[in-house]
């Protein structure tokens, strides 16, 4: 069987579950959503090794945060879905030779962190504990990691924070849902009873996650960083973003696709840090 088959296969089964059970089915499909199936530290990531590690706790779970410490600025990192700390290797260098504090965290379920599931939301609440136990001054976010950080500085009182910067962040989750459904091949009676079970879930309709809401209420300056051939947060959601931050700038790169992983958008990062 052909890898490209096993996401039809499987939401046929959800579709099935939920002629029988709309709940059962639905909840099934929220957990698949939520379920990363990469991320995980791996051995070949010694770069981590050299960081000063420490745990916190977010109800008992496991936050694992990495520090490489320094005189200057406090900077924190968060990656995307199906990443960790490690892919922050690359910006490392450039961060320690101007003597930047660092930290960085791994996601809920993924890197060395706690936990099967993951989300923007969850992502936000363990955000909260790191970010009062460390009171970083900048956060750079990659991904679904800069749509929790807009979510949080929108949501929780977090007056130490004086920037943003976000690449490649989705402006609506809906979309991101979108492609899922389609990935699976859900019918309509599996999406209504999904619409429903996160609703629930969340105690906020899906429409509610818009990252280009949540900058309207944020009174810090921002970058935004998005490249015109992203394929998975479409080149418009940075633009969106921009548009609706009032203080912000925005930088577009070309041919990096959704990584952003270039000394283009590291000397971007640099520049704005001096600026903070």
């Amino acid at each position: 069987m052909k890898s490209a088959q096993i996401p039809k296969l499987v939401g046929r089964l959800i579709n099935l579950i939920v002629r029988v059970s709309p709940k059962l089915g639905a909840r099934m499909a929220l957990y698949l959503f939520r379920y990363p199936q990469a991320g995980k530290i791996k051995s070949k990531h010694a770069e981590l090794q050299d960081a000063e590690t420490k745990t916190l706790y977010l109800n008992k779970s496991k936050i694992q945060t990495y520090r490489w410490k320094g005189e200057g600025k406090r900077v924190l990192l968060m990656h995307g879905w199906q990443s960790n700390s490690a892919r922050w290797t690359p910006l490392l260098p450039g961060l320690q030779e101007k003597s930047y504090d660092v930290i960085s965290m791994d996601a809920p379920a993924h890197g060395a962190s706690d936990g099967r599931f993951f989300d923007a939301y969850q992502y936000a609440l363990t955000l909260d504990v790191v970010v009062k136990h460390f009171n970083p001054e900048v956060i750079i976010a990659h991904s679904v990691g800069g749509l929790a950080a807009l979510y949080y500085k929108s949501h929780f009182e977090s007056n130490g924070i004086k920037k943003i910067i976000s690449l490649g962040a989705p402006d609506r989750l809906i979309d991101l849902t979108s492609v899922f459904i389609k990935l699976l091949g859900f019918s309509e009676q599996t999406i209504k009873a999904y619409d429903r079970e996160f609703t629930k879930f969340f105690e906020n309709d899906q429409d509610y996650y818009n990252a280009a809401d949540f900058v309207k209420k944020i009174d810090i300056p921002g970058t935004v960083i998005h490249d015109r051939n992203d394929k998975l947060n479409l080149y418009r959601d940075g633009v969106n973003i921009a548009e609706n931050w009032k203080d912000s700038t925005f930088y577009t790169t070309s041919r990096l696709g959704h990584s952003l992983q270039s000394e283009e958008v590291y000397n971007i990062i640099m520049n704005e840090l001096e600026k903070t």
